[in-house]
């Protein structure tokens, strides 16, 4: 129902201002997404899909702007269900629990694969 509601909006502005961190001794991947102001909006109002190789972040009327960003494939596989986002002052935090079996040495060199 909720993708159904976003789906339905139009005039999106991709998320260009990211910064991530490969947290090796955690096994996740810390991702930072610069939005001015997104703390102050309703949670509802940012919606974060997660799936082992995919992720999908839409932040509505922030600003009177629509924002998104789409990893088709991420660089490595991780456990949504593990996985969490917090709306912080000025920006979203994201950890990106790693897969169980992926190995302590693979580090995330990027989000995307491609």
């Amino acid at each position: 129902e909720q993708k159904e509601w976003v789906r339905s909006i139009s005039n999106w502005t991709e998320i260009t201002n990211i910064s991530f961190a490969d947290e090796g001794d955690k096994n996740c991947v810390s991702v930072y997404m610069s939005l001015s102001g997104v703390h102050e909006i309703p949670e509802n109002k940012i919606c974060v899909w997660m799936t082992p190789t995919t992720l999908e972040v839409r932040v509505i009327d922030l600003n009177g702007s629509n924002w998104f960003y789409l990893a088709h494939e991420l660089y490595g596989q991780i456990e949504p269900e593990r996985s969490t986002w917090k709306a912080r002052k000025d920006k979203l935090s994201l950890k990106l629990q790693k897969r169980s079996s992926a190995r302590s040495w693979d580090r995330w060199e990027k989000i995307r694969r491609i």
